[in-house]
């Protein structure tokens, strides 16, 4: 196994089924092993589900522990070299049978080594910035200066020594680590060749209805990013720029 894909889910059975599913229907999964992390499910996804002889491991939690500490607690018993975070409201569509391996393409370049790239993610319907399927000023692979959360894959070991996602946070660690990422003198990728369907905000609107993303929301989640990481660093994220191409067959 080479691919880690953890999946905090919450109340969420029917899409939960439709990403797994496809995600073994869909695409190569010879090297994967999927953590699925029950928030607060009392046992309901391994009752309702049945995934067989898959290599898929679910994680039964007491209470709901969030996204940003389940996604830790995956990371912190993971031992292959990559390491993806996933939303439960995806879908993988028939066309991505290719798509871990455009991802994880990008991760072994090694003619590319000076750009240090150690995350990578796809293009989706619904994903802010220059991943969205509908920013067609794009190229196809390119550099960019934050990667969305819904699918995000990254080298084991370096988001370890980043130490995993801030749990402190309202919100926003997909920015947060980004952040830390370019601070660390590391790169991200897009490779919108990896299509990704997303239903999108979903458990946060259920478990924070009339909360999650509101401008009030909004606001705590950017007060709290310009606190730790300063005013003009907060802009430049949120900016979401990207580069030229750096891979001329690529275009």
């Amino acid at each position: 196994m080479k691919i880690t894909v953890a999946i905090p889910t919450y109340n969420n059975l029917q899409q939960l089924e439709w990403c797994v599913n496809s995600l073994f229907k869909y695409t190569n999964h010879d090297d994967l092993q999927v953590v699925i992390v029950d928030n607060g499910g009392k046992g309901e996804v391994e009752k309702r589900l049945v995934f067989g002889d898959l290599p898929i491991k679910v994680i039964s939690a007491s209470d709901n522990l969030g996204w940003m500490k389940a996604i830790n607690l995956v990371l912190n018993d993971c031992n292959t070299n990559y390491f993806c975070m996933l939303n439960d409201d995806v879908i993988f569509p028939p066309t991505a049978s290719n798509f871990w391996g455009w991802l994880e393409s990008q991760l072994k370049v090694r003619l590319h080594v000076n750009h240090k790239v150690v995350a990578v993610g796809p293009c989706s319907n619904f994903v802010a910035g220059p991943q969205s399927l509908m920013d067609l000023s794009t190229p196809l692979v390119f550099s960019t200066d934050v990667l969305i959360g819904f699918c995000l894959m990254i080298k084991t070991q370096v988001l370890k020594d980043l130490g995993g996602l801030d749990e402190s946070l309202p919100g926003g660690d997909d920015f947060d680590l980004s952040i830390r990422l370019k601070e660390a003198g590391y790169n991200m990728h897009v490779d919108k060749r990896a299509y990704l369907h997303h239903i999108g905000q979903q458990t946060g609107n259920r478990v924070h209805e009339g909360f999650w993303d509101t401008s009030y929301h909004q606001e705590l989640v950017n007060n709290a990013l310009i606190k730790k990481h300063s005013l003009g660093t907060w802009y430049k994220v949120f900016s979401m720029g990207w580069s030229e191409p750096i891979f001329k067959d690529a275009q």
